[in-house]
């Protein structure tokens, strides 16, 4: 019975100190859990952004109307006849959806 005590006693130390150690413990875990999900995230937004620029140089190696776009909206130039209209970036982080 006294082992039995003393096994037990001896695990919930272990676990214990399992949960507080600073190197290896919990807390540690789940903060490195954390920092994978926002590094899948990222990557998974950077995969994305890769995806639009394969895209638009696929569109700009065809050449045509993709290169004269690219460089208007590089340069700002305009054709005779037009008006160049410059809008601020639109910011959607106060932007209210019903």
């Amino acid at each position: 019975m006294k082992a039995l005590l003393l096994a037990a006693a001896l695990a919930v130390a272990a676990l214990v100190y399992a949960s507080f150690d600073a190197d290896a413990g919990l807390g540690t875990w789940l903060r490195l859990r954390a920092e994978l999900r926002e590094s899948q995230a990222r990557n998974s937004g950077l995969r994305a952004g890769i995806a639009t620029l394969e895209q638009e140089e696929g569109a700009l190696r065809r050449g045509g109307f993709a290169v004269e776009r690219a460089i208007r909206e590089e340069l700002g130039f305009v054709r005779e006849g037009e008006t160049l209209l410059r809008l601020p970036p639109a910011d959607h982080s106060s932007a209210r959806f019903p």
